[in-house]
């Protein structure tokens, strides 16, 4: 799974001639799993599939981890079980390669880390559960999930920040760092 991992990251981070784009790209990635209590693996996996399905929608790769990183903390905050983190991760990574969160996409977010939601409503200015109105008009663009995740980081890290770690979380860091 490590391995596997690994090989999609490298598949993000090279160009189109074969090139490494940032040498440091796993490390970065590592770290961002580290800071956000979740697994190498899996933070690997979701920026490997934004990168695979949605590159489009980031300017650079460091705005790839970040979203990620964010994404991965609403799911703490909100304390969403690690299978569920990971079919949200899967249906947000479709919503960002379509272009919009919407339907069975827009519901499994809403299950797994409705703060994601919240950050979006409050980011446009819409009424809190009004999210569901404005994307079945395609309103919940993918420019719109990931500018609303980024603009309110400094809120989601200071939420993730007064969470207590649970021991789950601390075997997950362990891994990452045995993997590493």
């Amino acid at each position: 799974a490590y391995a596997n991992a690994n090989t999609r990251l490298n598949l993000v981070n090279t160009d189109d001639s074969g090139n490494v784009i940032d040498p440091s790209f796993q490390n970065k990635v590592y770290a961002s799993a580290q800071r956000s209590r979740a697994s190498f693996e899996s933070t690997a996996n979701g920026i490997a599939s934004l990168g695979l399905n949605a590159s489009s929608a980031f300017k650079n790769q460091d705005e790839l981890i970040a979203f990620v990183e964010s994404i991965n903390k609403q799911f703490v905050i909100g304390g969403t079980e690690a299978g569920a983190a990971a079919g949200a991760m899967v249906q947000l990574t479709q919503a960002m390669g379509s272009g919009a969160l919407r339907g069975d996409e827009l519901n499994s977010v809403l299950e797994a880390a409705p703060s994601i939601a919240r950050n979006i409503e409050k980011y446009m200015g819409w009424a809190e559960g009004s999210i569901k109105k404005y994307a079945e008009k395609g309103m919940v663009s993918a420019g719109v999930v990931k500018n609303s995740l980024l603009s309110m980081a400094e809120e989601t890290n200071a939420k993730f920040q007064s969470m207590p770690m649970t021991v789950s979380q601390a075997m997950t860091m362990m891994e990452s760092i045995v993997q590493h």
